[in-house]
């Protein structure tokens, strides 16, 4: 399942095209919407609370990250 293109434009305009984690400013085409898991449960994009706005960048090293490879 994946995010519609409203709704990432809704989540990237909230946030007013910055990257939440980095916090440098990007286009629209260079942010990626990630899931935040919360506890044992995988979040879903419906949630706004569970959504995170992240340039490729971050994006890539959350994933990068979560799987124990950038440690």
């Amino acid at each position: 399942m994946s995010i519609s293109k409203d709704k990432k434009i809704l989540l990237v305009k909230y946030v007013n095209y910055y990257c939440e984690q980095c916090k440098k400013k990007f286009e629209l085409k260079d942010l990626r919407i990630h899931r935040i898991k919360r506890g044992n449960v995988g979040g879903t994009y419906k949630e706004f609370r569970n959504l995170m706005v992240l340039c490729k960048e971050c994006h890539k090293l959350i994933h990068a990250n979560e799987l124990g490879i950038g440690r």
